[in-house]
């Protein structure tokens, strides 16, 4: 049916769905990664109902080849037989118990016999609760106030003025608290040590996502960081199952005093650690650092059953090599259809995106936008960012390829 010479939009599941949950829900989600809004209604996936492997299906039936995972979090593929099974037998035993629950300690020696240079283990639900946690164990150990932060580290009052471009009144963030966190850019060694000799003895911790930094600009500010004091928090909530083994800090042999890391520990369910020295890492005890649901056990069960596919694993990331070739392909592509300088690939084997140089906000980017919609009409899924998992075939992965040279081809 049309109107006034307009084509009426089909009703979908996903779009009746869509008319509904903004008057509810907070734009749309409770996670702000995963709002419509910065997606593509009626031509993208925007709910999911069911998902296996490296795909899901989204309200309107429709499969797609995921690659976001779940922010993430899927890393060895979504609904993954091993994980699933150990998440249902601890489901007959038990979620939350009164009492510790022992597969707490288990996981923790596994964690420390993988990294191999820790002592202590806390955990938490979210990946910002355990960088806020390490800022406050650090600000509890050297009687210091403020923080020096370089990248997003969560939505918590001493990290998000230094992100969002709204003002601090608008996060809701009193001015003597954003006050506290000094702001530097990553992969930028000069400010950063500038903004510690500025505030000689004064600064509590730095806190860095050091797969966003070179290997030596990395030693030189955290051996800077060190010489003034203050405690280095590695911010690995993303990269850190993804990059390697031991994290991006083990591929470059660069070590934090706390090492957090949370994303993929879990392959889905909420699950983040911090990880450092005894006389830290004891001290989220003193500073009260603490969640009804930390200790629960199904994330636990779920983090063991990681761990054993991560010891049998021959190689890992298992989409490293792959992804390392397809990104060279994407830049040499560039360059033979002369799109350099408007296009270029960012990031690593852990992820990257596409985008044009120098744009200020990617997720308004009209590069990224073509990208969106190229890919949704061949029913790979994405939010600008590529993000691959144990389960993604090879076949699929020249699909993506394929379908990212033709995005390039058409811009």
């Amino acid at each position: 049916m049309t109107h006034g010479g307009t084509a009426a939009i089909p009703r979908t599941p996903s779009l009746d769905w869509l008319a509904e949950v903004g008057d509810i829900i907070p734009a749309g989600c409770s996670t702000l990664a995963k709002t419509p809004q910065r997606l593509m209604p009626g031509r993208g996936a925007i709910a999911a109902v069911r998902a296996k492997d490296a795909e899901f299906t989204d309200l309107d039936g429709r499969t797609w080849l995921d690659c976001e995972m779940a922010m993430g979090t899927a890393t060895w593929g979504h609904a993954r037989a091993e994980v699933e099974e150990a998440v249902v037998a601890q489901l007959r035993r038990g979620i939350s118990f009164s009492v510790a629950d022992p597969l707490e300690l288990d996981l923790a020696q596994r964690l420390l016999a993988r990294f191999g240079v820790y002592e202590s283990v806390k955990f938490a639900k979210s990946g910002a609760d355990a960088v806020s946690g390490a800022v406050r164990i650090a600000r509890a150990a050297t009687g210091r106030d403020l923080v020096v932060a370089t990248e997003y580290h969560g939505w918590h009052d001493w990290a998000a003025p230094s992100h969002y471009s709204a003002h601090h009144t608008e996060l809701g963030i009193p001015q003597a608290v954003a006050a506290l966190t000094l702001t530097s850019p990553p992969d930028d060694p000069e400010r950063l040590v500038d903004s510690l000799r500025r505030n000689p003895g004064a600064v509590a911790a730095v806190v860095l996502c050091p797969n966003r930094w070179s290997a030596d600009h990395l030693g030189t500010v955290v051996a800077e960081a060190r010489s003034q004091g203050a405690v280095v928090v590695f911010d690995e909530v993303t990269s850190g199952m993804r990059t390697g083994r031991r994290a991006t800090c083990g591929e470059v042999d660069v070590w934090p005093d706390l090492l957090c890391i949370s994303k993929g520990m879990a392959n889905g369910l909420p699950l983040a650690a911090i990880l450092g020295d005894r006389r830290l890492v004891m001290r989220s005890a003193d500073v009260r650092m603490s969640n009804a649901h930390s200790s629960e056990s199904l994330a636990f069960a779920a983090a063991l059953a990681c761990e054993d596919l991560l010891d049998a694993a021959p190689v890992w990331p298992s989409w490293r090599e792959r992804t390392g070739t397809m990104m060279a392909a994407l830049r040499a592509r560039i360059t033979e259809l002369g799109l350099t300088g408007r296009v270029e690939v960012r990031g690593d084997h852990s992820s990257f995106a596409l985008g044009t140089p120098g744009a200020t906000d990617f997720w308004t980017d009209p590069f990224r936008a073509h990208v969106l919609a190229t890919l949704a009409d061949r029913q790979i899924f994405t939010k600008g960012y590529f993000v691959f998992s144990d389960r993604h075939t090879p076949a699929q992965l020249d699909q993506v390829e394929q379908a990212i040279d033709a995005a390039l081809n058409s811009f």
